[in-house]
């Protein structure tokens, strides 16, 4: 039958999921979102900002070889020029909603520049509080949008098809399910950083959209690759926030116990080579008993409460003084490239199921994502995918269906702490052929529980994918390091694909 109202739900309510629910207006919007609107997402924390070329000495050509060169040598070059593209005017429609981006005395945007970055391209808040900004934002325009209606406290469980066309998804909290019947359905749940012991992600980020999609039949890519940001603070919080990589661009070291600034043994960028390569140096550097510090004293550190006000805030939360301190850092999970496949509309494999976001993986990262591209990417295919189903929604039907009720189980505590225990030891920064196979056999011995018990879990089948592919990909490429196949191996430059019926459960 056809969708009467050509209602369209969105799952996830971060950077993606909120730029999309505005874009689509005037059809008719349902926003699931697990915490209450504009929390427990990790777009808000996203400190440093957008990758744009906006600078007059900047350009297209520009700004896509520094994404090439990160990626390892699989970055889908079509999209990340699609993307790359696209990004100037999706911020300029953010600074019509109401973002206010830096400015100097010229009202210029003040441009900034990170890791591996040829130009100052980094449009930001305040140096370090974009994602904040921006999901206030966007936040307060949803709220006034009479096309959206917002499902708070709800998370989605389980996508619906029939014949491979969406036609409905179980979303449930404490007490109840609920049935929502649909044709189109926008993805944004986000990362997995909390597969692992240290992340800057949110706690919501256990790649639920992702072993969801796989249950439902779509192809994921790339799976291998999580990203490990170099300057997470360590100082036990979880998760770990952030300390910018914007504060690199601005002059701050690397440093360990003996001040030594160890970076430069590994890259002849030192800070600002691409963070794997930064993230590889510093876990070497704490595998060998040192302490790593970012070292931003004297005039970055006095600098730092008007340029860096969040990271300033937390230094001095923590007994830190960024002035006379030098401030602990670990890497920590931080986002990942891979994701459930898509095309340059956004599309799925599965017809009706589109993504965008971090759990989306339309090729532009690669196997090593260039700093500050996440939320381009975001809100670019925000702008692609609601054209196209506003192109197409029309003509949208939804298929007959039986719909059965699904029992999906979140993982009781002491099994996510065992996870991430589980994937921290064997599928972090350095990798091997037999701790990745003591992963999957522990991982798949919970997920067989869950199983007996007549229960399906997301998260496990995210993590095993994850490692699954870090299996096959026998060499070292971007951010997936094999310490046992160091080098490039030339026969797997291309993108991975992988299906859910691949883990033979």
């Amino acid at each position: 039958m056809k969708n009467p109202d050509n209602k369209i739900v969105i799952i996830g309510a971060g950077l993606a999921g909120l730029f999309t629910a505005i874009k689509l207006a005037p059809l008719h919007v349902e926003l699931i979102t697990s915490k209450s609107l504009g929390s427990g997402t990790s777009s808000q924390w996203a400190q440093a900002g957008i990758a744009a070329a906006m600078g007059k000495d900047d350009s297209t050509i520009s700004h896509l070889k520094d994404t090439i060169t990160v990626g390892g040598g699989i970055v889908d070059e079509k999209i990340a020029e699609l993307v790359i593209k696209n990004g100037p005017d999706r911020v300029r429609d953010l600074i019509t909603l109401g973002v206010t981006f830096d400015k100097n005395d010229q009202n210029e945007l003040i441009l900034r520049k990170e890791a591996a970055h040829q130009h100052n391209r980094i449009v930001s808040v305040r140096g370090d509080m974009t994602g904040k900004e921006i999901m206030e934002t966007l936040t307060s325009v949803v709220k006034k949008s009479k096309h959206i209606n917002v499902i708070e406290g709800y998370n989605a469980i389980e996508l619906h098809q029939s014949n491979n066309k969406i036609f409905g998804v179980t979303i449930q909290n404490d007490n109840n399910q609920k049935f929502l019947e649909t044709s189109c359905i926008v993805l944004a749940t986000g990362g997995v950083g909390q597969l692992f012991k240290v992340t800057t992600n949110s706690q919501e980020a256990l790649g639920d959209g992702v072993g969801m999609a796989a249950r439902c039949g779509a192809v994921l890519s790339d799976m291998e690759f999580v990203q490990f940001h170099p300057t997470a603070f360590d100082i036990g919080l979880d998760p770990a926030p952030l300390a910018t990589e914007a504060l690199r661009g601005e002059g701050a070291k690397i440093i360990n116990n003996n001040d030594d600034r160890f970076t430069f043994k590994y890259h002849e960028a030192g800070e600002l080579a691409p963070r794997d390569i930064v993230s590889r140096a510093i876990f070497n550097e704490q595998k060998n008993g040192n302490k790593v510090y970012l070292d931003c004293r004297g005039n970055l550190g006095s600098k730092m409460k008007d340029d860096f006000p969040t990271v300033y805030d937390l230094c001095i939360k923590n007994n830190i003084n960024p002035v006379t301190d030098p401030i602990p850092i670990s890497p920590a999970a931080h986002y990942h490239m891979g994701g459930i496949s898509c095309d340059e509309y956004g599309k799925s494999s599965v017809e009706g199921l589109y993504v965008c976001g971090e759990n989306a993986c339309s090729g532009i990262h690669g196997a090593n994502r260039l700093a500050s591209n996440s939320l381009l990417e975001a809100i670019v295919f925000a702008d692609i995918i609601s054209c196209h189903i506003k192109a197409d929604s029309i003509n949208s039907e939804i298929v007959n269906n039986n719909y059965t009720p699904p029992s999906v189980k979140k993982l009781d505590l002491s099994d996510l702490n065992k996870l991430r225990d589980i994937m921290t030891k064997y599928v972090g920064v350095e990798r091997e052929q037999k701790g990745l196979e003591e992963a999957y056999r522990l991982v798949k011995e919970i997920y067989l529980k869950y199983n007996r018990d007549g229960y399906k879990n997301n998260t496990l089948i995210t993590a095993l994918l994850i490692i699954k592919s870090a299996i096959n990909r026998t060499e070292h490429r971007g951010s997936h390091y094999r310490i046992d196949y160091p080098n490039k191996n030339d026969k797997l430059t291309k993108r991975s694909r992988i299906k859910f019926e691949e883990l033979e459960l």
